[in-house]
């Protein structure tokens, strides 16, 4: 068969491929990077735009739905529709050469007090003789305070030759007291681990001394599994056919590897010196990296494979680290209350707050916790991928190119983009910004309506108004215009996803508050966590509606990303078995789909400025 050469810029990689292949399968073998497809690929979200040079390919007819004229005419495509059948130049827009935007890492409000759950045991063992013909475990064992009764045939088949060759000076290392390796001689001040944090976007990975907690160095990716989709359910849908399920386990698996082997990279230790991940994500994303079916999670009454925290050899899962090494998971709470809320908990110590503390996450589904007295109670808002740049006009992630802050100042609008350069679109906090300052003005009103130019410039003046326009899909505001083809703007059905969004959260947390049975003025503590939580305007937040109207803001607090914090706490305390396993036994989760109140909740919630009951 006949095959291509694929160059794609502005990271100048290249590859070869048959004749037929898609441009966005052409990437995952380049491993370049093109914006997730929340439509899993097939072509309806128009989001996946790549700039083919000196190409004249039909475009196809989902191209010229979602393509203007021009653009088609200046050799824009979509990368999914788009097969190859010629050598190819293909610009990726919105990429630094091969530079992604480092995500998040937050550090522990506190220092981490170490309780090691690998402990290494440095043994002299007495040879044997004519007169003590003890097996040589039972040597090993004398020495140990808790012997184990169980133990690999691996590591028993090796360890009379390691004792001999090495003057019977031997390290034991056990993973919460069970033995896993047997070493030559000392290596007890050697001992490192990761926290994992498998966002659905981003995947972040820490490395950490085992036994003083330090943390050495860090790396962060965007998730590889995002070309198949913004979201879990197209995740799930697309793990449904074929092999798929095992391909978006090897993409996964492959990343953190490759994150893995930047960091020890970076610190110039030996991978087989890393003993430990401590991974957290939410359910489908642990699914997914375990290889469990998640099919059911989707449908009602959306039960998972596996919620109980466990931990795997990391041969078994392709992880590559110390060849006895672990992989230890957080629990899950349900099928859309996952281990990253768990270790939210676990990172913020909202287990242990008597007055009442609200924990969201604000993702594709937001997931909310609300604590008091030990009482905890949790559920997940359907809050759709609006801020992540998904199903919003020209919404993409907080990378370069991306608006990510939006003020008014004498009377116009200013913008600020992700690394200096001309705006390519708008990321979630950018879109709560514009939103929260039209609506301050007028230009959207309670509704969440957006004025004609003609209704604005009594409210707003002429030069305000003059951005507001009628296009073929309705109303929008320009925020920028670079050039004839090229801007960004807020549009009419972009403001109803952000409503969907934001009423969703709200009424999922009016219903934990009536169910607790106290007022959400009773609120003390209110976490905004995670990447896009820790980045949104706080009062432009409560505007529209994503922090209850009635909660002071000297009460809201940046959490950080707990998620990953709470993957640190459990790497580096033995403890935090125990105290996730009792936080996951005493939530009591609320499945807002079943209940009858929902509709009536969310319906109010989607206004803006609406009292909060």
């Amino acid at each position: 068969m006949q095959s291509f050469k694929i160059k794609f810029l502005p990271q100048n990689l290249e590859v070869f491929v048959p004749a037929g292949t898609s441009v966005v399968e052409a990437a995952d073998l380049a491993r370049v990077d093109i914006e997730p497809t929340p439509c899993g690929r097939r072509g309806t979200c128009g989001k996946c735009l790549i700039l083919c040079h000196d190409y004249s390919g039909i475009p196809t007819i989902v191209e010229k739905e979602k393509i203007i004229a021009a653009k088609l005419d200046q050799g824009w495509r979509l990368a999914c529709q788009t097969l190859i059948v010629q050598d190819m130049v293909i610009e990726v827009p919105g990429q630094s050469a091969g530079k992604l935007i480092k995500a998040l890492l937050s550090r522990p409000k506190s220092v981490i007090e170490i309780q090691p759950t690998i402990i290494k045991h440095f043994l002299k063992v007495p040879p044997p003789t004519m007169t003590d013909q003890r097996a040589d475990w039972d040597r090993v064992a004398e020495l140990l305070l808790d012997p184990q009764q169980e133990l690999d045939l691996t590591l028993l088949r090796k360890l009379p030759e390691l004792m001999r060759k090495n003057n019977f000076e031997i390290t034991v290392v056990t993973y919460r007291g069970k033995v896993i390796s047997v070493e030559a001689g000392d290596t007890t001040t050697v001992g490192y681990g990761c926290a994992i944090d498998i966002g659905t976007t981003t995947v972040i990975c820490s490395l950490h001394d085992l036994f003083n907690g330090q943390e050495i160095t860090a790396a962060s990716a965007f998730n590889p599994q995002r070309t198949y989709g913004a979201d879990v359910l197209s995740r799930i849908d697309f793990s449904l056919t074929g092999n798929n399920l095992k391909k978006l386990q090897n993409l996964i698996i492959d990343q953190v590897n490759v994150l893995i082997e930047e960091v020890i990279s970076q610190a110039g230790i030996n991978r087989s010196d890393i003993y430990l991940l401590s991974v957290v994500g939410n359910t489908t994303m642990q699914h997914l990296f375990l290889g469990l079916p998640s099919r059911y999670i989707a449908t009602p009454p959306f039960v998972g494979t596996l919620y109980t925290g466990l931990s795997f050899d990391s041969t078994d899962l392709g992880i590559k680290i110390n060849d006895r090494g672990k992989v230890a998971f957080l629990p899950n709470v349900a099928g859309y209350v996952g281990a990253d809320i768990v270790a939210g908990v676990l990172a913020t110590g909202a287990y242990k707050y008597d007055a009442p503390c609200v924990l969201i996450d604000v993702g594709t589904n937001a997931e909310i916790v609300l604590a008091a007295q030990g009482s905890l109670y949790a559920c997940s808002a359907a809050a759709g991928p609006a801020f992540e740049g998904a199903n919003i006009c020209y919404g993409m992630r907080a990378e370069t190119g991306a608006i990510d802050r939006v003020w008014l100042e004498d009377g116009k609008l200013h913008y600020h983009v992700i690394g200096e350069v001309p705006a390519l679109g708008l990321c979630g906090s950018g879109l709560v910004d514009v939103i929260a300052e039209l609506l301050s003005i007028g230009i959207i009103d309670f509704s969440g309506r957006l004025l004609t130019r003609e209704e604005a410039i009594p409210i707003v003046g002429d030069t305000l108004a003059e951005s507001l326009r009628e296009n073929d899909d309705g109303d929008e505001f320009v925020i920028v215009e670079n050039s004839e083809f090229q801007k960004v703007s807020l549009t009419q059905r972009d403001i109803r996803q952000v409503q969907l969004a934001k009423g969703a959260i709200l009424a999922g947390i009016r219903i934990m508050i009536k169910e607790m049975g106290i007022k959400i003025e009773d609120i003390e503590l209110f976490n905004l966590a995670g990447s896009f939580g820790n980045v949104l305007n706080k009062k432009n937040a409560q505007v529209v509606g994503l922090i209850p109207a009635t909660i002071s803001l000297s009460k809201v607090e940046y959490a950080g990303n707990s998620a990953h914090v709470g993957a640190q706490i459990n790497l580096l305390r033995a403890d935090t078995e125990e105290i996730v396993n009792s936080v996951v036994k005493n939530i009591k989760y609320i499945e807002l789909s079943d209940r009858s109140d929902f509709t009536e909740e969310f319906t109010n919630a989607m206004f803006f400025g609406e009292c909060e009951g």
